[in-house]
């Protein structure tokens, strides 16, 4: 059974429990650490670990290393195509969404499926390196190539931001041509995304309609992998919607991205973005593919980059 209903704060939810630092606040130093490789679940037939270490602030998280997976995050970003606050708070629909009983969660859930393992924890180190970087409000989550972990490490960034209500979080994906998240958490969208970008480029004013997960405090704007979509992302469409969507109360945005070889579409989406996180897969991803992809993308848009090992 699903309800609609307005956007608006979660109930039960304490104040303290926002215990992320200000945006204010200036980001920490970086320092470099290897961490130990865990056990994760597979993903495309091979094993994903989650460990990280931040290098220092001049090496851009090029060092690909067997054995030594690390997270590298920049300084804050200047945050790209801010409202001017004049325009009203956009009105948002909420389909709510419970995650089905009677079948098994994908895989990569993992916050969902195992939070007080070490792959969990990983994630939430990862936010916490996020937010040192200025806490920015929309982040592109992409690859090199496809099937490097990128939808894995968008949702479960998401649902690390999330986590326990500490922060409004929205989930969409701009992957038209390989749409995921549905799949993912098993729900039909009410509301084709993509759909959703080609109506409001002509009429930015309209509702939203997204889909609330109460189970883990996510809310997650979804392609319907059934509809005749475009081929190729709107980048128009898409700027105004993320102009729109920031004034909507989401703390963070996260956006499960194409990824970067084959297409402009990454360079479209981050003129709309804060920043970028580059995923890549240990003993797959080769150091130059990661060169290549950061010289195609911004560099100083490139918040951090993240190794799944193999």
């Amino acid at each position: 059974m699903t309800k609609r209903g307005k956007f608006g704060d979660r109930p039960g939810v304490p104040d303290d429990a926002l215990d992320a630092p200000t945006r204010a606040g200036a980001p920490l130093p970086l320092v470099t650490h290897p961490m130990a490789a865990v056990r994760p679940p597979t993903e495309g037939g091979r094993a994903l670990a989650h460990t990280l270490a931040l290098p220092p602030e001049s090496e851009r998280g090029l060092a690909l290393e067997p054995g030594r997976p690390t997270v590298s995050m920049q300084p804050p970003m200047t945050p790209a195509g801010l409202s001017t606050g004049r325009d009203p708070p956009p009105e948002i629909g909420l389909t709510q969404h419970h995650l089905p009983d009677d079948a098994t969660p994908d895989p990569r859930l993992i916050l969902h499926l195992d939070p007080d393992s070490e792959r969990a924890a990983q994630f939430r180190v990862l936010r916490h390196h996020l937010l040192e970087c200025g806490r920015p409000q929309v982040v592109v989550v992409t690859s090199a190539k496809a099937g490097e972990g990128k939808t894995t490490t968008a949702i479960n960034l998401a649902l690390a931001l999330a986590e326990c209500g500490r922060a409004k979080v929205l989930l969409a994906e701009t992957h038209l041509r390989r749409p995921q998240l549905a799949g993912v958490f098993r729900f039909v969208p009410p509301w084709c995304f993509a759909e959703q970008l080609a109506a409001h480029r002509h009429q930015p004013l309209l509702p939203w309609g997204l889909v609330d997960i109460p189970q883990l405090w996510l809310h997650v704007a979804a392609v319907n992998p059934r509809s005749e979509q475009a081929q190729l992302l709107d980048a128009p469409a898409f700027a105004i919607a993320m102009e729109r969507l920031r004034l909507g109360g989401y703390d963070h945005i996260v956006i499960d991205a194409p990824p970067v070889f084959g297409t402009a579409e990454v360079n479209l989406l981050q003129d709309a973005a804060d920043g970028v996180l580059l995923v890549a897969r240990g003993r797959v991803t080769t150091a130059r593919e990661m060169r290549r992809a950061v010289d195609q993308i911004t560099a100083t848009k490139v918040l951090g980059t993240v190794l799944l090992e193999s």
